[in-house]
């Protein structure tokens, strides 16, 4: 495993934590990974089910708590910082398990992402106030500078077609030209964790009214009272956005708690989607003795 670098992803409530810290407990070299794109975050505790004070204790854990909820942090940054923490891991002769449910930034770490430009706020709304004031208009610009991408894109798309036009202004290069697929390091090795649809489901209720029940919402009424908004983290994120919502009055607790399973079970479904187009993922179930026989060798098996 000295060249290996395992991961395991999986839906929202499948599990993933409780395989690490089994893994953990079997293998005393392993340090844990977050590839959890808002564990990031201080003060996002139980709406993220961040391990909890005792468990980052006992089991070493990275990429946690390292910054406030007043930034929107990118896949390309986690990565960046990941990498230098997994090289380090290595070279003292330790394994890194990478654990997560943030599709993009397990696939920037892997180097599965183009390195394309980053957003830029002023000019998307610049090219969304053209289109609204000249429809069309960016398909036709496009069209003019890579017609490859264009007809990718099509004329209805504006979110596809304002990035698209976005890469070519901030590279000065043809998106399609850019877009080749990353630079895929091969170290890694992706163990999905798979759970039945109803079983999946029923997960996320039960996880939603525990989150409820320990006190998610007053959790959220600390972060608001302590100056952090609805943007750029706190509306980005299910859950914290429905709860300021109810606490806007726009939706009854109740309400919030069903829109919160909704948008989860939603999202969930677009992280299954991304996990199985992982490079020679093995997906099983969550039994965590199968996911570490998965990941490190012993027993490469899949489990439907």
């Amino acid at each position: 495993m000295e060249d290996r670098i395992p991961v395991i992803v999986g839906c929202t409530a499948v599990g993933k934590t409780a395989a690490a810290f089994y893994i953990a407990e079997q293998r005393s070299n392993v340090e844990i990974i977050s590839a959890d794109s808002r564990q990031l975050y201080r003060g996002m505790d139980i709406g993220t089910a961040k391990p909890s004070a005792s468990e980052l204790k006992r089991f070493p854990h990275h990429m946690i708590d390292v910054a406030d909820p007043d930034i929107l942090l990118s896949a390309m940054w986690f990565a960046e910082k990941a990498m230098k923490i997994i090289e380090d891991i290595l070279s003292r002769g330790s394994i890194p398990l990478v654990v997560g449910g943030s599709g993009l930034y397990v696939m920037s770490l892997a180097g599965l992402l183009d390195q394309l430009p980053p957003r830029n706020d002023d000019l998307r709304d610049s090219l969304l106030s053209l289109e609204n004031t000249v429809p069309g208009s960016l398909h036709r610009i496009l069209d003019g500078l890579d017609k490859e991408e264009a007809a990718r894109t099509g004329n209805t798309d504006k979110v596809r077609l304002v990035r698209a036009l976005e890469i070519a202004l901030l590279s000065g290069d043809r998106p399609s030209d850019l877009k080749i697929g990353g630079c895929p390091d091969k170290r890694f090795r992706f163990v999905f964790i798979e759970k039945d649809n109803t079983v999946l489901r029923d997960g996320i209720k039960r996880r939603t009214s525990s989150m409820l029940s320990n006190g998610f919402l007053d959790e959220v009424k600390g972060l608001l009272q302590r100056g952090y908004h609805r943007d750029p983290v706190l509306g980005a994120t299910i859950g914290y956005s429905e709860l300021i919502d109810h606490l806007e009055g726009l939706y009854s607790l109740s309400e919030a708690q069903a829109a919160i399973e909704t948008h989860t079970w939603q999202y969930a479904r677009k992280q299954r989607n991304m996990f199985r187009r992982l490079p020679g993922m093995v997906s099983v179930s969550s039994d965590p003795a199968l996911v570490e026989a998965a990941l490190f060798g012993e027993e490469r098996r899949t489990d439907g």
